[in-house]
């Protein structure tokens, strides 16, 4: 036979259980989405390099840098991907250029950032390259993971990126096609001075610029 006293304190044992628990459950799930939501893309900047010619290894003027984000969304059948945000610039009369820092923030536990992603142009020239990547197969794991993404590369200090001149027009159809291919999650009206650039150099080809405006998905 039980009294009413111990029952009911049982009973108020019983609630402050249960609201432990709640705000124990409460409090995991707000630290996973602290810990999920408010992860920075890759690097946060900024991002910067000289660009000279692989031949003369003098600077190159007037290259179009291209630095792009993309946003993701965790789901079943794997993340998805669009479009976040971008910047354009030209290297000057040294070669150099400097890409904003950014920083990407979402409410939703399940989207999460990349980028930069880095393409650059010059017509006449060919894809970028660092020649400190020489070598790199015999290097440290964590020192070649370091260094495996423009993210992480171009934030450090004295970075000269090499772009080669290329022999012939079928080469640089080629690389105009490689080019396009990477850029293409860019819309158009957000890259201006890429499509400009890739403009002229299909005009010296004997083709059409192809330059249009953005309309949308």
């Amino acid at each position: 036979m039980s009294t009413p006293t111990a029952s009911g304190a049982f009973a108020r044992s019983e609630r402050l259980t249960m609201r432990g628990l709640a705000r124990a459950a409460l409090g995991l799930v707000v630290t996973l989405m602290v810990l999920t939501t408010f992860a920075p893309v890759e690097a946060a900047g900024p991002w910067q390099a000289q660009v000279v010619s692989a031949e003369t290894k003098q600077p190159l003027e007037g290259v179009v840098v291209l630095a792009w984000w993309t946003q993701h969304v965790r789901s079943f059948g794997g993340p998805s991907e669009d479009y976040r945000d971008s910047q354009e610039v030209l290297t000057d009369k040294d070669g150099r250029f400097t890409i904003e820092s950014r920083w990407f923030f979402s409410l939703n536990p399940l989207v999460f950032f990349r980028g930069p992603f880095v393409a650059m142009f010059k017509p006449g020239y060919g894809d970028y390259e660092w020649p400190g990547y020489q070598g790199s197969e015999t290097w440290p794991k964590e020192k070649r993971e370091a260094l495996r993404t423009e993210a992480q590369l171009l934030q450090l200090d004295g970075i000269v990126l090499e772009m080669p001149m290329l022999p012939d027009a079928t080469k640089r159809e080629e690389y105009l096609k490689h080019l396009s291919g990477r850029i293409s999650g860019v819309p158009l009206d957000k890259r201006p001075l890429m499509q400009e650039a890739i403009g002229a150099e299909r005009k010296t080809l004997g083709h059409h610029s192809q330059i249009r405006t953005w309309s949308g998905p």
